[in-house]
């Protein structure tokens, strides 16, 4: 009898769904895809699902939380998402107020924390420097930072309440794009590049073996 594979889904916005619907693996180009290559590379069984739909909100998460990230009964479940809860402003003229994006957020990983094994939640990050001239938020830098920071420390608060390992991304990818310029890391400074998402992988790698003894 052999065991059961390890299933491992990822949930979030456009960062995570890195176009996988044209993908015949499901999986995207983007992090995602790059972890399953390594964890395949190690001689791992396990099942990787990526469930992230671009523009994704924690309101869209907390909709569809019980078919697509409960269901599939993951031993590992990987949130990401924040990023979009403030670029919404740039789309319908406000953010997502900090209340409804902490009880939406609350309320996902309360829903899972007894069900799942381990819970990995990644914080969002904005890099400054965005030099595509066509992003909508190119000029809000200020206030993207400022709207970011607050939730990204509603998230660490949150993780931790439920004992979820956190990714930490925004200081390290700072300094990254500081070395070698935003438009390596992410050219618009929300979506990484190659190189971004390869970084991605490796941090989530890190504290995923972390939790694996």
């Amino acid at each position: 009898m052999t065991d059961r594979a390890e299933v491992l889904t990822f949930i979030g916005d456009s960062i995570t769904d890195g176009e996988r619907r044209t993908d015949p693996r499901g999986l995207g180009g983007g992090y995602v895809d790059a972890i399953a290559d390594e964890l395949a590379a190690r001689g791992s069984s396990a099942i990787v699902l990526n469930r992230g739909i671009s523009g994704d909100r924690v309101a869209h998460l907390r909709a569809r939380w019980e078919r697509d990230a409960l269901t599939p009964a993951p031993d590992v479940l990987t949130v990401f998402v924040g990023v979009n809860d403030t670029l919404v402003a740039f789309f319908e003229g406000r953010a997502t107020p900090f209340g409804a994006f902490e009880e939406g957020l609350d309320d996902i990983l309360s829903r899972s924390a007894e069900l799942v094994g381990r819970l990995i939640v990644v914080e969002p990050f904005y890099l400054e420097g965005a030099e595509s001239a066509d992003v909508h938020w190119r000029e809000g830098s200020p206030f993207i930072r400022e709207d970011l920071d607050r939730r990204r420390a509603i998230v660490r608060e949150r993780a931790a309440a439920y004992g979820a390992r956190l990714v930490v991304v925004q200081d390290p990818l700072t300094a990254l794009a500081a070395e070698r310029g935003t438009a390596t890391i992410a050219p618009d400074g929300v979506h990484p590049s190659a190189t971004g998402h390869r970084w991605l992988a490796r941090a989530w790698l890190a504290t995923y073996d972390a939790t694996t003894g």
